[in-house]
C-alpha cells in the first residue's frame, strides 16, 4: 500500500508538499511515538528554545493547519495530547519499520523468498540523507536509515539463500562497509562473492578478515566462517559426476527453481515430486549444474524397483568399494556394509 503521509523524503500528504518546519516536526514527533505525545512534550520538541507567548494556543493553531491540509483524522486528540490517526501502512516511516520486522520474521521462519520481497518493498520507500540534527524529523530519519540498513542485510541474506548471489552482492557489500562483520553476513558475502567474482576474491576477503581478527583480538574466525572457507578451498577443485548439460534453456520454471534453490540451501533433503513427464529430472539437472557445493553426484534411479537397489546404485556413483553396477542383488549384510561406507 502506498503511504499517504511521507516523512522520510519530502514531507507530503498524498503527493502535496507540507510546507514549514513545525508541521513536519509535529508529525515526525507523533510518528516517533505512535501511542501519543502530551501537549507539553509537543511544545518542547516543536518550538524548543523559541517558545511562543501562549504555547497551548500555538499548538492548537499548528494542529489546525495540519488538519486543514491533511484532514481532521490525521492528528487526533488523545489523553492530554495528540497522536496520529493513521495506520502504520499509511505513514512511510511506520510502514518501513513494519516491513523490516516482517522480513526478519519470514527469514527466521525459513521463507527467504517472501523475506526478500518484503525487504525490497522496505528499500523502495527510501530515506533522505539529511538527518544530522536533534529535531524530531532528523531523529525519525536517522532511525529509518538504521531500518534501511537492516532491510539491505535481510534482502542480501534472503537472496543468497535463494541462489540469487548476483543480486545479493552489492547489498551485502554495502552493509559490510557500514561496519557489519557478523559471521552470518560475512558467510553470505563470501558465498556471493565467490559466485559473482570468483573463489580467489572470496578467499582474499576471508584472509583479510582472519588477519584482522588475529592482530586485533588474537582469535580465529567463527567456526561457521571456517566452514565456508573450507567450502571455498574445495570449490577450487570441484567434482561433478552424472550431471547433464542441456543445450536448451528451461522455460517457465523460474518460480519452481527459486523455491527449490532455497530448499536445497536450507535443508538436508529436497524432494521433487509429481507425475511423469513434467520435467522433474531436467529441473534437478539444472540445480545440479548451478550448485555451489564442491562435490555434486547425480545418480539416475530410473528403472529401479527395489529399495535395496538404491544403495548399490548410489554406492557405485560414489565409487564406494563393494558396490556393483547392473543392479545385482546384494545380501542384507552386503547392503548394510555399503550403506556404512556411503555414510
Amino acid at each position: 500500500m502506498t503511504p499517504t503521509l511521507r516523512l522520510l523524503g519530502d514531507v507530503s500528504w498524498r503527493g502535496s508538499s507540507i510546507a514549514g518546519d513545525r508541521p513536519a516536526a509535529l508529525l515526525a514527533a507523533l510518528a516517533l511515538n505512535p501511542s501519543g505525545v502530551s501537549d507539553a512534550g509537543l511544545v518542547d520538541v516543536v518550538w524548543e528554545d523559541d517558545l511562543p507567548a501562549n504555547p497551548h494556543k500555538a499548538l492548537q493553531v499548528l494542529v489546525s493547519r495540519i488538519r486543514t491540509q491533511c484532514g481532521a483524522s490525521v492528528v487526533v486528540r488523545h489523553s492530554g495530547g495528540y497522536r496520529l490517526g493513521l495506520g502504520s501502512e499509511e505513514v512511510d516511516a511506520l510502514q518501513l519499520a513494519t516491513l523490516v520486522d516482517q522480513a526478519g520474521e519470514r527469514l527466521g521462519s525459513d521463507d527467504p523468498e517472501k523475506a526478500a520481497e518484503l525487504a525490497r518493498q522496505a528499500l523502495e520507500l527510501g530515506v533522505a540523507a539529511d538527518a544530522r540534527g536533534d529535531d524530531p524529523l532528523s531523529r525519525l530519519r536517522a532511525r529509518a536509515r538504521l531500518a534501511n540498513c537492516e532491510a539491505q542485510r535481510l534482502r542480501g541474506l534472503a537472496l543468497t539463500r535463494t541462489g540469487r548471489e548476483a543480486e545479493a552482492l552489492d547489498l551485502l557489500l554495502a552493509v559490510n562497509r557500514q561496519g557489519n562483520d557478523s559471521p552470518e553476513l560475512l558467510g553470505a558475502l563470501l558465498r556471493a562473492e565467490a559466485a559473482v567474482s570468483g573463489v580467489p576474491a572470496a578467499l582474499e576477503r576471508y584472509e583479510v578478515h582472519r588477519t584482522d581478527l588475529r592482530e586485533r583480538l588474537g582469535v580465529d574466525p567463527d567456526e561457521s566462517l571456517q566452514r565456508v572457507h573450507r567450502e571455498l578451498l574445495a570449490a577450487d577443485d570441484p567434482v561433478r559426476t552424472g550431471v547433464q548439460f542441456d543445450p536448451e534453456q528451461l522455460l517457465g520454471r523460474e518460480a519452481d527453481l527459486a523455491r527449490l534453490r532455497s530448499a536445497v540451501r536450507s535443508g538436508r533433503l529436497t524432494s521433487i515430486i509429481g507425475p511423469g513427464g513434467i520435467g522433474k529430472t531436467r529441473i534437478a539437472h539444472v540445480l545440479a549444474r548451478e550448485a555451489t557445493q564442491s562435490r555434486v553426484h547425480f545418480v539416475e534411479l530410473v528403472g529401479i524397483t527395489s529399495p535395496e537397489d538404491v544403495v548399490a546404485e548410489v554406492g557405485a556413483a560414489l565409487g564406494v568399494r563393494g558396490s556393483v553396477t547392473g543392479r545385482q542383488t546384494h545380501t542384507p549384510a552386503q547392503s548394510a556394509d555399503i550403506r556404512g561406507r556411503i555414510a
